[in-house]
C-alpha cells in the first residue's frame, strides 16, 4: 500500500480543507483575526483508542467523532465554530487510503475551518486525536455552567442515551444477539455511537446565547453533566424521567426491559447541549425553545441535591452510578 511523506498526505488531503486563517497550512501557525465585537471560545478535547472509540471504528467515523466532541463544547456555549486545529497521533505510518478516509471524515464536519495541527507516529500507538476547536460570541454572551438560577427550566438539546444504547450493542454480542434488534437496527445505533453529530448546531448556539443561563454539553451522562452544572450554580436539579428525549429505539428496550433508565442517564456521549433558562419567559420564547429542545425539569435548591423524579414522591435510584469519569475508579 502507498505510504507517502508526511507533506505530500497533509498537502494532498488536509490543506483543501483549511481557510484563510490555516494559510494552506503552509506555515507554521495558523493567523486569526476575530471578527469585531466578539469574544473567542476556545475548547480543547482528546480521543483516545480503546477509551473514546474502537480499534474496528473506521477512520472517517474516527474524525466526525473528533469534531464532534469539540463542536458541542461550543455550541453549549452558545459559539459559532470558526476554526479546527487537529494534532493526530498514530501507532504507525498510515497508509494513502487510511488517510483520505480520515481526511473526508474531516471534511464533513469542518470543511473550511481547518486551521493546522500536527501529524505523528508513536511507534506504537494507541491512537489519540487531539482536537482545539476555536468559535466566536458577541462579547460577553458567552454563556457558562454557573448561572442557573432557583426556579429556571431544564432543557436538553437532543436524544439521551442512544449512544449508549449503540456501545452496548458493539461490545455485548450476547446482550445484542438477544435483545430482538433488527440488523438495520443495531447498524443504526452503531452509527449514533461511532458516529457521532451535533444536530441543528447553527440553530441551537443561537437559542442558548439567547435564552441561556448556564450551559454545558452532555458528553460523560446526564447525570454527571447535570450533577457539574449544579456544582457550578450552588443549585439543586429535579428531573422528571418521562420527559427526557429518547430515540425510538433506545425507548423500545427500555420498555422491553433490555435497557434501564439507570443506563441511559448515566450513559456517555450524547453530545447535546444541557442548559438552564429563567421560569418567566414569554410563551412565544417558550415555544421557540420547545420546536427545537426538549424541556426535562428544573432548577431547585442546592440543599434538594439532583434528582431524577419517576412520579409518586419518588426517584430514580441510580445505586452509585452517575457516568464516566476518566480518574474514577467506578466506571459505567
Amino acid at each position: 500500500m502507498n505510504q507517502p511523506e508526511e507533506t505530500g498526505l497533509i498537502q494532498k488531503y488536509l490543506a483543501p480543507l483549511a481557510g484563510p486563517s490555516g494559510l494552506g497550512l503552509s506555515d507554521d501557525a495558523a493567523c486569526y483575526t476575530p471578527t469585531p465585537g466578539h469574544d473567542l471560545v476556545i475548547t480543547t478535547d482528546t480521543i483516545v483508542e480503546g477509551v473514546h472509540f474502537l480499534p474496528s471504528d473506521t477512520p472517517f467515523d474516527i474524525a466526525i467523532k473528533a469534531i464532534t466532541v469539540n463542536l458541542s463544547d461550543l455550541v453549549a456555549k452558545g459559539a459559532e465554530p470558526v476554526g479546527y486545529q487537529v494534532a493526530l497521533s498514530l501507532p504507525q505510518k498510515p497508509n494513502e487510503e487510511w488517510f483520505a478516509k480520515f481526511a473526508r471524515g474531516l471534511g464533513e464536519q469542518a470543511s473550511g475551518l481547518l486551521m493546522g495541527g500536527d501529524l505523528t507516529v508513536s511507534k506504537g500507538g494507541p491512537m489519540t486525536i487531539s482536537v482545539t476547536a476555536f468559535g466566536e460570541v458577541p462579547t460577553g454572551k458567552m454563556i457558562r455552567r454557573n448561572g442557573a438560577k432557583i426556579g429556571d427550566d431544564v432543557y436538553v438539546a437532543g436524544h439521551i442515551g442512544t449512544s449508549a444504547l449503540g456501545l452496548k450493542c458493539a461490545l455485548d454480542s450476547v446482550w445484542r444477539n438477544g435483545s430482538g434488534l433488527l440488523p438495520e437496527e443495531i447498524k443504526e445505533l452503531l452509527f449514533h455511537y461511532a458516529s457521532p453529530r451535533v444536530v441543528e448546531a447553527n440553530i441551537i448556539a443561537p437559542l442558548i446565547r439567547t435564552y441561556a443561563t448556564a450551559s454545558l454539553d452532555v458528553s460523560d451522562g446526564l447525570a454527571i453533566d447535570l450533577e457539574r452544572l449544579c456544582s457550578a450554580s450552588n443549585v439543586g436539579a429535579k428531573i422528571t424521567v418521562k420527559s427526557i428525549p429518547l430515540h425510538d429505539l433506545t425507548r423500545r428496550m427500555v420498555k422491553e426491559g433490555q435497557l434501564t433508565m439507570q443506563d441511559v442517564v448515566t450513559g456517555g456521549d450524547d453530545y447535546v447541549a444541557l442548559f438552564t433558562v429563567p421560569s418567566d419567559l414569554t410563551q412565544e420564547q417558550k415555544s421557540e425553545l420547545n420546536e427545537n429542545c426538549y424541556h426535562i425539569g428544573k432548577i431547585t435548591a442546592a440543599k434538594k441535591g439532583v434528582a431524577f423524579s419517576i412520579g409518586f414522591g419518588r426517584s430514580l435510584s441510580l445505586g452509585g452510578r452517575t457516568g464516566y469519569d476518566h480518574f474514577s475508579d467506578k466506571q459505567n
